[in-house]
């Protein structure tokens, strides 16, 4: 991959990861199928939790552990043939439908989401999820 070929490299940062990953895999730097990418994946949330939980907890460490769990991720989109951004955004509409909806139903029983509990948010979390599934999916 010469100079020329990184620099022409799209600025998204998931699509960088993923262009890059396809240049080094021209040049045959790649696994032939994806269960060793599962593995690297693993790998590398083992690596992140190693470093959150160490005795002296570094925070560059950790970014540094993040990252390389993100490429690994982009690593999987791309032998899986997703496209990391759209996964990413997709990932990130339904997230805002569902809080949407959280929100909504939280304001509809005078709830206010900064004094529920972790349990109770989750449980209006699932109750939006549902509704949302059950409007894409209505049973017939």
């Amino acid at each position: 991959m010469s100079n020329d070929a990184i620099k022409s490299i799209p600025q998204s940062l998931l699509q960088k990861a993923l262009n890059t990953q396809l240049e080094c895999a021209k040049l045959g730097f790649d696994w032939p199928e994806v269960a060793p990418v599962f593995d690297k994946v693993l790998e590398e949330i083992e690596e992140v939790k190693a470093e959150v939980y160490a005795q002296q907890r570094q925070q560059d460490k950790i970014e540094d552990e993040i990252g390389d769990l993100f490429f690994a991720i982009v690593n999987l989109s791309r032998h899986l043939e997703v496209n990391p951004d759209v996964a990413l955004k997709k990932a990130n509409e339904k997230f805002s439908k569902r809080f949407s909806l959280v929100q909504k139903f939280a304001a509809n029983e005078d709830l206010e989401l900064t004094s529920l509990h972790i349990d109770a948010l989750e449980l209006l979390w699932d109750k939006a999820k549902k509704t949302l599934n059950e409007a894409q999916h209505p049973a017939t």
